[in-house]
């Protein structure tokens, strides 16, 4: 057990060195980051499509693997979101990975059905303030 797990952590130490250095070859600007347009041009090359195949990452949608990666939402992305995001994304989608996500839609649909609720609330007493506001005036001789 002790050597899978060893060779488990020096796999994954072996996979950050090999990232980090594809990092530096797309980081053209030395800024420390990678915009889109870096990356995007760096996927162009064939041999890093094919690095990131073996890698399992899929960069047919460059543009979402990008937002994926870009965990800040800060349209570039650092070493660290980088690596952390090869980790995260790599292979296939995972059961916890599905279980997470439909927590999160569950999570969300629960804050929308209660805003919806809260909307219709208002809405209702709205009218309800409108139709007592114009109640004198509709029995007015004014009123026709």
């Amino acid at each position: 057990q002790d050597l899978v797990t060893q060779a488990v952590l020096q796999q994954k130490s072996m996979y950050c060195a090999r990232l980090r250095q594809i990092f530096k070859d797309i980081d053209a600007d030395g800024s420390g980051t990678i915009s889109m347009q870096e990356f995007r041009q760096h996927l162009e090359d064939e041999s890093v499509r094919a690095y990131f195949d073996s890698l399992e990452l899929d960069t047919s949608d460059v543009w979402t693997l990008f937002r994926l990666m870009d965990a800040d939402n800060g349209s570039d992305i650092d070493i660290d979101e980088f690596i952390e995001s090869c980790l995260r994304l790599r292979g296939s989608a995972r059961g916890v990975d599905m279980a997470k996500l439909i927590h999160d839609v569950k999570r969300m649909q629960k804050k929308y059905d209660k805003a919806v609720k809260t909307f219709d609330e208002r809405f209702v007493a709205l009218h309800q303030q409108v139709a007592n506001w114009a109640q004198p005036y509709a029995s007015s001789p004014y009123a026709s």
